[in-house]
């Protein structure tokens, strides 16, 4: 049988969505990428969303939407090192993190010292999700090619909160939105931190995964919005960013 991801099938069920009432589902052969977290002895004994009891010996893991028992081959995109989990549970509950494994995976994955990985979750068999459901999970899209910011430079006898947009931000309205890349990292924990500087700032950062890098953007701005983001990042100690038009 020929191999099908998501990114196809989703494709055509989004195209008949409008039409679509209730029970709809799209199935196929499920690639996801992004970062991983594991799980362990805190739970052990405590049963899973399916009902099962955690083992963290278990070659287990916890994604949001996957059937229960579907079962996934993990890569850790640092060293390509992989294994074979089964679905047993839900989560993770922390914001943009697609899977989380049982220590026992996590040491086959090498990720126990780090905490996260970044990874690509293949399903060993194809799976049936719900529309809704299949829109939420689909594949990362391709990003346009990484680009790395320089080091920060303060100009002379600017504000503290200024801001440097690379391109600067139009003069004129232009009705389009704007995604913000405010850094771009080898090592995935440089784009945590930055993450979660930004969120503490006040805004809805986002990753995007890019080759070796690990982008950390806010995406979905109106121009009108760029003012306040621009002081809030000045005020974070972000000195110069990367404006992108949205396509």
């Amino acid at each position: 049988m020929k191999r099908i991801t998501f990114a196809i099938v989703t494709g055509f069920a989004l195209a008949s969505l409008c039409s679509a009432q209730t029970g709809e589902v799209v199935r196929g052969f499920f690639i996801q990428e992004g970062i991983a977290s594991w799980y362990g002895a805190e739970f052990n004994g405590k049963p899973t969303s399916s009902g099962e009891i955690f083992n963290d010996a278990a070659l287990t893991a916890a994604h949001p939407n996957l059937p229960f028992g579907t079962m996934l081959k993990v890569t850790n995109q640092h060293n390509n090192k992989s294994v074979t989990v089964r679905v047993n549970d839900r989560g993770p509950f922390v914001a943009a993190r697609i899977i989380d494994v049982s220590r026992a995976a996590a040491q086959q994955l090498d990720m126990i010292a780090t905490g996260t990985a970044p990874v690509k979750i293949e399903s060993l068999t194809e799976v049936s999700l719900p529309v809704k459901s299949a829109q939420i999970v689909k594949p990362v899209q391709p990003a346009p090619p990484p680009v790395v910011l320089p080091p920060s430079v303060q100009p002379a006898g600017s504000s503290s909160e200024a801001v440097r947009f690379q391109p600067a931000i139009p003069e004129t309205p232009t009705g389009k939105t704007y995604r913000v890349q405010v850094g771009a990292y080898r090592e995935i924990r440089y784009a945590e931190e930055t993450y979660k500087k930004l969120q503490n700032a006040g805004l809805n950062p986002e990753y995007e995964k890019y080759g070796d890098y690990y982008r950390v953007v806010l995406p979905g701005l109106k121009q009108g919005d760029l003012p306040v983001v621009s002081e809030r990042l000045g005020r974070a100690g972000f000195r110069e960013v990367v404006l992108r038009e949205e396509i």
